[in-house]
């Protein structure tokens, strides 16, 4: 019988031997979106159940500002968790693929470090470095009201 990989303390750690995005590093990531995803899936529940506590109206005009702002940061967070999930679906969809831990840009190898840390990640470090750092340069390109 020939090991496939270890973990270790909820580590992927390949066989030196072993390719990447082996099918036990697919599983392995896999298994660790579904985790995710479920973890989500429950902080959405909480949010809505929140949400729902506090629609009722309040009496007092402190109490009930208070109440809107707790409201909105529950539908933020609502708004957060649900985009993750997002995130998450597509990372699933790229295992489906074949292109998960691979960029999207480049096509290079995202590396394990990296889906270890962010498993639905879907660009390399290197090109969304360069990324950022050309939407910074069409910010600051960018002609302001004072100019």
């Amino acid at each position: 019988m020939t090991q496939i990989s270890q973990l270790s303390l909820d580590r992927y750690i390949p066989l030196d031997n072993e390719p990447y995005m082996s099918e036990g590093q697919l599983a392995y990531f896999k298994d660790k979106l579904m985790v995710r995803k479920d973890e989500l899936r429950n902080r959405i529940s909480n949010s809505i159940k929140k949400i729902k506590t506090l629609e009722a109206a309040q009496a007092d005009i402190l109490d009930r500002s208070n109440s809107y702002i707790d409201l909105e940061l529950e539908v933020k967070s609502f708004e957060r968790h649900s985009n993750a999930i997002d995130q998450v679906n597509r990372a699933l969809a790229r295992i489906d693929d074949g292109s998960f831990g691979y960029c999207e840009l480049t096509g290079d190898e995202i590396g394990l470090p990296r889906l270890e840390a962010i498993p639905f990640a879907s660009m390399s470090i290197k090109a969304l470095e360069e990324f950022e750092a050309e939407q910074r340069s069409v910010f600051i390109s960018r002609p302001t009201l004072y100019s």
